[in-house]
């Protein structure tokens, strides 16, 4: 039974589940996150230690059944590397074969994107960081200097195969999209689809050590307007 404050949309159409967490108490929350907190591996660096907030309550839920997400955040981001956004955590299934450990992969059980925004030379970037074995990261400007900011990763498909794409939305005051801006596609998501899980978060993060934040220490970041879509994929 769901508490009367909560108000849990399900839409079933093509064999698939479309989720919307319409009220305050789901769809609205937020992250205060300490220093020295990030999610990036390296060669000599691997931090997973951001904080983050499960957007379904399933917890992982199978790659193959992952289509989209929605989220709508905001922050007053202050320090170098500040961060805010969705958090897709890959692991494997338990049918999953066992990692390589030859010299050229060092064998890393997990997998994951993260995107929104990040604070760098002073001004917020829409950022994205793809994680296969270690992590690149790729910014582009915004002109969103302290309002909100809607990021949307989704499952697209062409002739080349299935790809996780990532866009910022432009949201009229009305809800409406006023325009789509693709950041990233990420050929690899997909890949051996059946053998993962995804973990659907959304995730704060302040790099910067306790010494070199001014101000508050925390970071808090504020989150609306969630959106899944999971369920079958038509191939």
């Amino acid at each position: 039974m769901l508490h009367n404050k909560v108000l849990l949309l399900l839409l079933f159409f093509s064999s698939r589940l479309f989720i919307v967490f319409s009220s305050a108490e789901r769809s609205s929350f937020k992250i205060s996150v300490p220093p020295s907190t990030d999610v990036w591996r390296t060669p000599v660096t691997n931090r997973f230690n951001a904080s983050t907030h499960p957007l379904l309550s399933s917890g992982p839920i199978p790659l193959k059944s992952f289509n989209r997400t929605r989220i709508t955040f905001s922050a007053n981001w202050t320090t170098l590397f500040d961060q805010g956004g969705i958090l897709l955590h890959l692991t494997p299934s338990k049918s999953a074969k066992p990692a390589s450990t030859g010299t050229s992969d060092p064998g890393f059980s997990d997998r994951w994107l993260k995107t929104g925004i990040e604070f760098n030379m002073d001004k917020p970037f829409l950022s994205t960081v793809g994680t296969y074995v270690y992590s690149d990261w790729s910014i582009v400007p915004t002109s969103e200097t302290g309002g909100k900011t809607t990021i949307e990763v989704r499952r697209e498909v062409d002739d080349t195969g299935t790809s996780l794409w990532v866009y910022q939305l432009v949201i009229r005051d009305d809800g409406k999209e006023l325009q789509r801006n693709p950041l990233r596609q990420v050929t690899w998501f997909f890949a051996g689809e059946d053998e993962w899980l995804v973990d659907v978060r959304a995730m704060a993060a302040r790099p910067a050590s306790r010494e070199d934040v001014k101000g508050d220490k925390n970071l808090v970041v504020e989150f609306e307007g969630v959106e899944i879509d999971v369920g079958g994929v038509s191939h």
